[in-house]
């Protein structure tokens, strides 16, 4: 191009109404970064608004006016990420600006700092460091599945000296965790044993210059790093790997298109590995007794047995916690983890105290005028099937009177906590009652006990059962494995003492709950053996209904929610990109994590 052409490039803007890429004109005088990815802002009817170069458009018409760009913004994702979402925007029905500004700098970032250079690092020589290694050698995807309570370290510095210790070209391992505490913890860590890393949340800059690890959570799916070595998710069954607001996207998909793309290895390591994670993957395991070891000591009560009065407060817990409170005698030494605030309901006879199951699926029922299954849709008369009585009772569960309660019973200072509750929620608490963001607020307990199991085991959702397995596993890291004499417990109260998950947590063995997730998912054609969207809003009939002229299945799911499937990914995918939304309105969620 001669030296005195117009220099024309494409831009994406941030609104996410215009998909399209315009043409804009960089103004002789303009300062900054030009490659695919960098931040501009532009003119746009009569507003000034950020956007990305996604090409150069130096051959378009140059008798056709076009306005200037106005500023550099700075560095933004690489050419890779820009990519990534354009297919990010086809697989979950949204635009690429939604994932591109999750791909880019909350500051404005105009230098980069140079990465270190790597040192090469001894080989770890344990099961989990060689199993790292193998699977860093193999680009087709890989699981690696281990005890809740294992340390999975081991496997990164296995994928570490594997990909980065002979490599030509600097390049980064990038390593996705589910939370931002244990983001920085392994950040830190790896430092410590002279491995240059940087967490994501802090370090835009590093990450785009190819810092040689790159850690951090969900969103780092998009870390600008531009070589990728490979991917390792920690916690891959977590469930904070999914985004609950559309676009209802996930790590494991989206890691996975990334590192094929970059021809890089993607390992994801879980104590419960789910369908999603097992698709198209192969299995790597310890052996049994390793596995089983790694998982918690489990203890469980039957409520059926328990004297009603007593609630969920059962003898044998009051038991285990005053033990509990008597070996850790200054810390947190009970948590005792409730699924809701106090909404939660399930029906039971009032003679014999079984749960009403869905005889179709086992799902919990609920009471109307008959039992009705919200899972399957499944109906039957209001009779129980263990003892043939007609009268049912609601169970209600409330954490902030079961912590007034147990408080009274273990004579210490109980705690309720939430997900909204303060930083300083646990100052002076001996023993704590809440929902799960117990789990993440605490890194130690000496009994945690799972107040009503039923509510996890009986769900009205494809995929209950291996959630509440994992829950299990998430308990049991606060207390450690069962080996060890130091480790506590985790105590579930249940009514359901044979179920499946129940069988899998007393022997650390969880196969048979992963095999049946698969198998069941399979069956009903769910995600990931197929694929589903979910319409909510004015426009859903009417989007349903042109999606179902274009082959795709529709059912109703209210008067303004609908769910529509198809039998692949592609193929919703395509449907729903060829299909215009309504002007009414529709939120599509694709995929999401809860059916």
């Amino acid at each position: 191009m001669p030296d005195d052409a117009i220099r024309r490039v494409g831009i994406l803007t941030e609104v996410a109404a215009i998909e399209k890429n315009l043409d804009y004109e960089l103004p002789s005088e303009f300062v900054g970064p030009t490659s695919v990815g960098s931040r501009v802002r532009v003119p746009l009817h009569g507003r000034s608004v950020k956007g990305w170069i996604v090409s150069d458009a130096s051959n378009a018409d140059s008798q056709h006016d076009v306005k200037k760009v106005k500023a550099s913004l700075g560095f933004g994702p690489p050419p890779e990420v820009i990519d990534l979402a354009r297919w990010a925007a086809w697989r979950w029905a949204s635009q690429p600006a939604r994932f591109l500004s999750s791909a880019s700098p909350e500051t404005i970032v105009r230098s980069l700092p140079t990465p270190p250079r790597f040192e090469p690092s001894e080989a770890p020589t344990s099961p989990l460091g060689v199993l790292g290694i193998e699977c860093a050698r193999d680009l087709n995807p890989s699981v690696i599945r281990v005890g809740p309570v294992m340390d999975p370290f081991d496997i990164l510095l296995g994928m570490v000296k594997e990909l980065l210790d002979d490599s030509t070209l600097p390049k980064s391992l990038l390593v996705l965790v589910p939370g931002k505490g244990y983001s920085r913890r392994l950040v830190a860590r790896l430092s410590r044993r002279g491995v240059p890393a940087v967490d994501l949340a802090d370090g835009w800059p590093a990450a785009r210059a190819g810092w040689p690890v790159v850690v951090g959570t969900r969103s780092a799916c998009f870390a600008p790093v531009p070589h990728l070595a490979g991917i390792l998710i920690l916690d891959g069954e977590d469930s904070r790997f999914f985004s609950e607001g559309a676009p209802t996207w996930n790590v494991i998909d989206m890691a996975r298109q990334r590192s094929l793309e970059a021809k890089a290895p993607c390992v994801v390591v879980s104590s419960t590995p789910t369908a999603l994670v097992m698709n198209g993957a192969t299995l790597r395991e310890l052996d049994q007794t390793t596995e089983s070891a790694h998982w918690p000591r489990v203890e469980v009560v039957d409520l059926r047995e328990e004297d009603p009065r007593s609630g969920m407060l059962s003898s044998r817990l009051i038991e285990m916690s005053r033990a509990a409170l008597d070996a850790e005698s200054s810390e947190v030494a009970v948590a005792c983890i409730v699924n809701r605030k106090g909404r939660a309901r399930l029906v039971a006879c009032r003679r014999c105290s079984e749960i009403a199951r869905c005889e179709n699926c086992e799902s919990s029922c609920v009471l109307d005028e008959k039992l009705e299954c919200p899972r399957c849709g499944t109906s039957r008369p209001v009779i129980c099937r263990s003892c043939g009585a007609t009268a049912m009772k609601l169970l209600r569960l409330g954490t902030a009177q079961l912590a007034v309660e147990l408080q009274a019973l273990l004579g210490v200072n109980v705690k309720e906590i939430t997900a909204t509750s303060g930083p300083d929620a646990l100052k002076g608490a001996r023993a704590l009652v809440g929902t799960e963001a117990i789990l993440s607020r605490v890194r130690h307990a000496k009994l945690v006990a799972l107040l009503d199991f039923d509510h996890h085991l009986l769900a009205p959702r494809a995929g209950a059962e291996i959630s509440a397995l994992t829950l299990i596993g998430r308990a049991g890291r606060l207390v450690g494995g069962r080996t060890r004499p130091e480790s506590g417990a985790v105590l579930i109260q249940t009514r359901l003492l044979d179920h499946p998950v129940v069988v899998a947590a007393e022997h650390g063995d969880p196969h048979l709950v992963v095999d049946a997730d698969v198998d069941l998912r399979r069956q009903l054609h769910l995600p990931p053996f197929g694929s589903l969207a979910r319409l909510k809003g004015p426009g859903a009939l009417e989007y349903a209904t042109l999606l179902e002229a274009k082959g795709c299945q529709s059912a109703p799911l209210g008067e303004t929610e609908f769910l529509v499937q198809a039998k692949s990914t592609t193929a919703l995918s395509d449907c729903l990109a060829g299909t215009p939304r309504p002007k009414a309105g529709v939120r599509v969620g694709v995929d999401p994590e809860s059916v």
